[in-house]
């Protein structure tokens, strides 16, 4: 019996990619962080629905593992990648290109293999737009099924919630179309559940018309920490009457950055923002104001936040009630953590709001899976990114116990909310439980339905699978 990896290139020939290929290292290399960039059996790169279902039928055949990678901007270790040592191979999804708009429905049909850039840029020359991640290189299949947090997702919901359809591989190579219509359970799992049903070709995203974003980076000096955090708390606040505010915050050794986004393009900064123009302490301006759209706003990010290259990422993350005094302490906590760990570690902190009229936004679309309370919230991420093996460990014990000391000030406060985001999570984090009992039993009962022999939880490598909780 030919081996798995015989097979694969039998059914894929020129398209599979082993140690032995001149282009492996390249194509290792491609994922975004060198903690994903496992050594694998093979890559294999696949054009449309029905290669993937050959693939998983060998999948299936050899008992072999296997990795889901498009975008490859998932930093977990196993999620997009799979390691040699267990016959693993990488199922590579950038070939899934699609791109079919319809105008009379307001539906965007979109390959899993785009990334956001590339989907923004499209639909920007028909003055038309949907709502994803502020960072163009993120792929759209791992963000719209791990909920996809966007940009103004306070008028718009999360990008899960402007997902009407999925087109899914199942692991018996049946292709169905998933929506609130047909295989109505599917549609909402897969809206934040994962990879945990099948592999996603498509995803039909409803299109809005193009939206204006008016966007800056401000530095502040890190020693007024309290007033910056502060002013934070008020602006989020604000969210909730004008949904057309969008903003983040992050901290690290040198500076705080605030990044403000307004989905208008106003002669004069709006009145929410008050509160960081009052500030005293910017240093600088990482981004200066700009009237521009998704794509400009992508393109500028790409320049800011990825500058180095070949880093090793990780991250965890919570999420809370709104409260500065909150924000203070666990300023405090970072402190104390990040003193402790070598300058060549970069240990630092983000807040990403999540409006109650966000919520609600999803819940007039249908909802999604992640068990959302209906009130304003922060969705936190400690995330530090080196480049040496020597600080693998260290790293690792600065995460858990800044996210154990904040976590624990947030539930002493009576603060803290059970959601872990997905796409902000570490792999060693329990994100479906934190969804709620009854949403992890419907998932749990919707991956028997599609998949009842266990493909998806026993030979897939990783992901937030059911199989680990």
């Amino acid at each position: 019996m030919q081996s798995a990896l015989q097979q694969f290139k039998a059914s894929f020939p020129g398209r599979v990619v082993g140690p032995d290929d001149p282009t492996y290292e390249e194509e290792r290399c491609y994922s975004w962080s060198v903690t994903s960039r496992i050594l694998a059996e093979a890559y294999i790169y696949l054009s449309n629905k029905e290669e993937i279902a050959t693939a998983l039928s060998v999948i299936e055949a050899t008992n072999s593992k296997f990795a889901i990678r498009a975008a490859g901007h998932n930093a977990n270790p196993g999620f997009s990648s799979v390691a040699a040592s267990m016959g693993g191979v990488v199922l590579d999804l950038r070939g899934l290109k699609s791109k079919e708009l319809d105008k009379s429905v307001g539906i965007a049909h979109v390959g899993a293999g785009n990334n956001w850039a590339e989907v923004f840029t499209w639909l920007e020359k028909e003055n038309l737009t949907v709502i994803g991640s502020r960072e163009g290189r993120v792929g759209v299949s791992g963000f719209v099924l791990g909920g996809g947090q966007g940009i103004f997702s306070s008028t718009h919901g999360l990008g899960a919630d402007g997902a009407q359809g999925f087109e899914v591989v199942l692991a018996n190579g049946e292709i169905v179309n998933a929506s609130a219509e047909s295989h109505s359970d599917l549609y909402k799992a897969l809206k934040g559940g994962g990879s945990n049903f099948g592999i996603v070709t498509s995803i039909s995203l409803r299109v809005h018309p193009l939206i204006k974003v008016q966007y800056t980076i401000t530095m502040y000096d890190p020693s007024d920490y309290v007033n910056v955090l502060s002013a934070f708390a008020k602006v989020q606040l604000s969210m909730e009457q004008d949904p057309r505010i969008g903003l983040f915050i992050n901290s690290r050794r040198h500076f705080i950055a605030i990044g403000t986004f307004y989905a208008d393009w106003p002669a004069e900064s709006p009145k929410a923002f008050d509160p960081f123009t009052q500030l005293k302490s910017a240093i600088g301006v990482a981004i200066p104001t700009t009237n521009g759209t998704f794509s400009s706003l992508n393109a500028v990010l790409e320049e800011w936040a990825y500058k180095e290259k070949d880093l090793k990422h990780a991250y965890l993350t919570m999420t809370t009630k709104i409260e500065p005094d909150l924000y203070e302490q666990a300023h405090g906590c970072w402190k104390q953590v990040v003193g402790q760990l070598s300058h060549a570690a970069d240990l630092h902190w983000t807040i990403q709001p999540l409006s109650q009229s966000a919520v609600r936004a999803g819940r007039e679309r249908g909802g999604n899976t992640l068990g959302l309370v209906d009130s304003p919230q922060s969705c936190w991420i400690f995330a530090c990114d080196w480049k040496d093996d020597e600080h693998d460990d260290a790293v690792k014990t600065a995460l858990d116990q800044l996210l154990q000391q904040v976590e624990g000030l947030a539930s002493h406060k009576e603060l803290l909310f059970s959601l872990r985001f997905p796409t902000f999570a570490g792999y060693r984090q329990d994100v479906l439980s934190s969804f709620g009992v009854d949403i992890v039993k419907e998932l749990r009962e919707t991956a028997s339905k599609y998949d009842p022999d266990g493909l998806f939880q026993s030979l897939q490598c990783g992901g937030f699978l059911l199989r680990d909780i």
